[in-house]
């Protein structure tokens, strides 16, 4: 049995998790403050701090900074009401094993409590360390309403068995949400691998997925096993799924279909217990229709489609998102409301990957003093204007036009804000709107002043 410290203030909750805990074979204390489990871990030994954020007294957080500060041997999972990405990524720098946000789910709770059980009862402090690093590595930045709603259908089909298909434009994270469905789902004690479609020559692909026998061809001197015999008991993820070979698409439907598979050169079938997630920043409907992937295969990786917006979509995240990585990059500074709104200004065609690299350049040119524009490349700052639109194929050139009609507007009315210093009244002026029809398109397009 593992000790468990459990910090929660509400009574009816305390209790909740209390009874839920102890009839899964836990050993728990419950108290009502920080203060009151300060006490107690100068008394006692645990293995686990369960550990509420709205606390009287001292918060959860400042609790968490103290406990690690005093470099406790001791499991730290935070909880919050709040959702909130900035406590999210705070907690993970600050030594958190992991952060759940309530309602608590306590099935994924249990997950969460059986993987820090692994990780104690070995007495590995590294793998401890390794696990907070990559989870804050991992942290998926954003606090719009787009992003909350996309985070939410992670969250549900993670718990899922179900083939995940991510959808979005190259630079918006697919792999980062791919491995937040595998580190949500219950196979998250299994391993995660990964592999672009793409980045393989086309005659490598199937000995890497499926693996090969000896003899198999030339070279083969021994059995290697593929990518999905190691991901047994965890995830693959299938990155530009569409640029699969055709004539390799049957044999990967196969395994989804049966689970089993055949190495290269081998005749023996070989069984995986593996989730796939796949991912593309292609239209798979052209595709369909060019006969470039199969319609089958298509129906099975696409059972729950997950589509990630652009970053122009969400400007709203470009400030966080660009402290985290500005802090990444080295010492944390602050960044400017100049350089804000150039950021907010520009369209992003890279999306979030442009934006880590162009920060983390600017990090380093403006060797530790705060950042300015003139730290950014000169297509941010040039007064010409650039507008990027994505053209979507596979609907009509009626419906492309309207959304591009309404995307160039938000683009000019972002472009103005900038150049006019958020001044309304002279942008509705060079616009030819009433400052009414102004206000109203700011609120739609989530442009702030």
């Amino acid at each position: 049995m593992h000790s468990i410290l459990l910090v929660e203030d509400r009574a009816g909750l305390r209790e909740a998790y209390l009874s839920f805990l102890r009839k899964n074979a836990f050993m728990v204390t419950a108290v009502a403050s920080a203060e009151e489990a300060e006490r107690l871990l100068n008394e006692r030994e645990f293995d686990i701090l369960l550990l509420d954020y709205m606390l009287p007294g001292m918060n959860g957080m400042e609790f968490l900074q103290r406990v690690k500060s005093q470099e406790k041997e001791l499991i730290v999972i935070l909880m919050t009401a709040f959702g909130e990405v900035k406590l999210a990524v705070k907690a993970m720098q600050s030594g958190a094993f992991d952060f759940l946000e309530k309602p608590i789910d306590l099935e994924y709770l249990l997950i969460v409590l059986e993987r820090a059980k692994s990780i104690h009862s070995q007495g590995q402090r590294v793998a401890l360390q390794e696990h907070v690093e990559s989870r804050k590595d991992r942290s998926i930045i954003g606090d719009s309403a787009v992003m909350k709603e996309v985070l939410g259908l992670v969250d549900q089909v993670a718990v899922s068995h179900a083939t995940c298909l991510v959808l979005g434009e190259s630079g918006t994270g697919k792999e980062l949400f791919a491995r937040r469905i595998h580190d949500k789902s219950k196979r998250m004690q299994g391993p995660f691998l990964a592999v672009n479609c793409s980045a393989l020559p086309r005659d490598l692909i199937e000995s890497e997925l499926f693996g090969y026998e000896k003899g198999a061809f030339t070279g083969a001197h021994g059995r290697k096993p593929g990518l999905i015999e190691l991901a047994d008991g965890g995830t693959l993820f299938l990155d530009e799924i569409g640029d699969m070979p055709t004539d390799l698409q049957p044999k990967l439907l196969r395994f989804i279909q049966e689970g089993e598979f055949r190495r290269v050169g081998g005749q023996k079938v070989v069984k995986a217990d593996v989730r796939l997630v796949c991912a593309t920043n292609r239209n798979l409907a052209v595709a369909l229709r060019e006969g470039s992937f199969r319609e089958d295969l298509y129906f099975r990786i696409s059972v729950f489609p997950i589509e990630l917006p652009p970053l122009r979509d969400r400007i709203e995240d470009i400030p966080l998102l660009a402290q985290h990585f500005v802090n990444k990059a080295g010492p944390a500074s602050e960044i400017p409301a100049p350089v804000i709104r150039l950021l907010r200004s520009y369209s992003w065609p890279g999306n979030v990957r442009e934006l880590q690299n162009i920060m983390e350049r600017a990090a380093i040119l403006s060797r530790g003093r705060n950042l300015k524009p003139t730290d950014f490349p000169t297509n941010l700052t040039d007064e010409r204007v650039a507008a990027a639109f994505h053209i979507d194929l596979s609907v009509t050139y009626k419906e492309n036009f309207a959304r591009l009609s309404s995307e160039m507007e938000r683009q000019m009315i972002q472009l103005l804000m900038r150049e006019l210093n958020g001044k309304k009244s002279a942008v509705a002026a060079r616009l030819g709107l009433s400052s009414k029809t102004l206000t109203h398109k700011l609120k739609i397009y989530g442009i702030t002043d």
